[in-house]
């Protein structure tokens, strides 16, 4: 009776225990469920690039309280404004876990909530980009847009805070100036369209699209070319990038070597640049007598930019020479040639008079045109000097070495022995010169028939003197020098002169 009595006693206080743990856990279930619910992330959740799959948010949040600290000391907010880029101090910068955690959303790619300090902001502008003058719109809206950026939680964050949004006030950021020769209507028609002309940030510009839409008649390329040149003179001092330039064959003589940018609608060469920046630029152009400026205006820029020439050097033309059946003397000068220029270009950015970086910019050569001269075809021969005439057979001067009845002239070819004309007096096997020296005795050649011990050189014949000249004897009359008579041939039968005989009987002239 007893064991009964124990067993229900037993079993009565066992399933009081059963309810009450039953009560007391759905108590709790119900607490959790309807009046204080656990949190808690479905699958494929992430917050930045941490994975919070099916963590709670108390949990996650401890989680990031310890990657806080050390993002701070590790990531880098890069801030770019206009050219310039520098780093935003993050010592400050907050990370606010609740409403990070609270709006994230289960089963997505979630973002961080970040708060900047606007004070820290504006310190960090004046230090880094003192040029500009933000206002303090300008101060709330950078901070907004930095604390976004930084939402993705990247150990690098880069931001661009040079937007057209900005109250920076806008001024003239280059000018430049060149010589001009526009005269036409057409050609002031093309000014007058690009003068306040705006880049758009990070646009292109083509100058043959953009005078495509006008309508001209008779501009010429070369006063194209003197307007392009002009804006790319301007261009030099921004950070635009240049994609398309050209130069003429020969060097400009209103445009300054290193600024030209030619246009040539027939070969299609054109000028074509990019405004790199997050901000738009104003084109501006104006004429003053024969000057042409031109102008950019825009939120001003962080650094100088200087163009410079160096290297400048001179080729000199070659001479061309042509010949040609219609120049018959002379020389023909068809090209007068000039000079060719090779020259350096060269963009000096600079940061408070100092400078930063030295970049090429281009090299620009302009050739030589080279002298053309036009010969005749035909070499003429040059006519012989005045009482230069060549000697005929038995007058002074008359030599024929070869035996062929012609004067020697200067080319003459020394005969060879056995052939007509070889002398050797000498007996040396070599033809004897007019300068041969006379043989002494003993010598081959050496003749003595008068026996003074001195070689017999041939009597050389006088010549006879013509009429007028000294020595000249002419007593018949017949116009031809007299010849001396030989003794032998003396008449004696002139009547005229008597025989004379000396004391011994002996006829003196017979």
């Amino acid at each position: 009776m007893n064991n009964k009595v124990f067993g229900i006693t037993f079993a009565a206080i066992f399933a009081s225990a059963l309810l009450f743990f039953g009560v007391a856990n759905a108590g709790a279930m119900a607490v959790d469920t309807w009046i204080f619910p656990t949190e808690e992330f479905g699958d494929n959740t992430y917050i930045g690039t941490t994975d919070v799959s099916n963590m709670e948010h108390e949990q996650a949040k401890q989680l990031f309280v310890g990657q806080a600290d050390t993002w701070r000391a590790t990531a880098e907010l890069l801030v770019t404004y206009q050219d310039a880029t520098a780093a935003y101090p993050l010592d400050n910068a907050e990370i606010l876990l609740d409403e990070t955690v609270g709006q994230a959303q289960t089963g997505t790619q979630n973002t961080f909530v970040f708060q900047l300090s606007p004070e820290t902001t504006q310190t960090f502008l004046k230090q880094q980009f003192p040029v500009a003058s933000f206002s303090d719109t300008d101060v709330e809206n950078i901070t907004s847009k930095l604390e976004t950026a930084l939402a993705a939680g990247q150990t690098q964050t880069r931001v661009t805070i040079s937007d057209d949004t900005l109250e920076v006030a806008r001024d003239v950021v280059s000018e430049a100036e060149i010589s001009h020769s526009l005269k036409g209507g057409d050609a002031m028609a093309v000014v007058n369209a690009l003068n306040g002309i705006e880049f758009a940030p990070g646009s292109q510009f083509s100058f043959l699209d953009f005078i495509s839409g006008l309508e001209l008649a008779n501009v010429t390329d070369s006063e194209l070319t003197q307007i392009a040149s002009s804006i790319y003179a301007a261009i030099l001092q921004t950070n635009f990038s240049v994609e398309e330039r050209s130069i003429g064959t020969a060097a400009p003589t209103a445009v300054p070597l290193g600024r030209e940018a030619a246009i040539n609608r027939p070969l299609g060469i054109d000028f074509v640049f990019t405004n790199t920046n997050n901000s738009t630029f104003l084109l501006n152009l104006s004429m003053e007598s024969d000057k042409l400026t031109a102008m950019i205006s825009g939120y001003p820029f962080i650094y100088e930019y200087e163009t410079m020439t160096s290297g400048e050097e001179k080729v000199e033309p070659r001479l061309v020479k042509q010949y040609s059946a219609f120049v018959t003397s002379g020389v023909a000068v068809e090209e007068e040639g000039r000079d060719g220029i090779r020259i350096n270009v060269l963009r000096s950015i600079r940061a408070n008079g100092e400078e930063l970086e030295l970049d090429p910019v281009s090299t620009d050569f302009y050739p030589p045109v080279h002298r053309i001269e036009i010969y005749p075809l035909t070499k003429t021969e040059a006519a012989p000097a005045a009482g230069a005439a060549t000697p005929l057979p038995g007058q002074p001067g008359f030599i024929d070495a070869n035996g062929d009845g012609v004067h020697d002239g200067p080319a003459a070819t020394t005969p060879l022995p056995g052939q007509p004309g070889f002398i050797d007096a000498n007996g040396d096997g070599v033809h004897d010169t007019p300068v041969t020296t006379t043989p002494l005795p003993g010598q081959p050649g050496f003749t003595d028939a008068n026996g003074d011990g001195i070689h017999d050189t041939p009597a050389a014949t006088p010549a006879a003197p013509l009429p007028g000249q000294p020595g000249y004897i002419d007593e018949n009359d017949d116009g031809v020098h007299d010849e001396p008579v030989a003794d032998s041939e003396t008449d004696t039968s002139n009547p005229d002169e008597e025989p004379v005989y000396d004391k011994g009987g002996n006829l003196i002239n017979p």
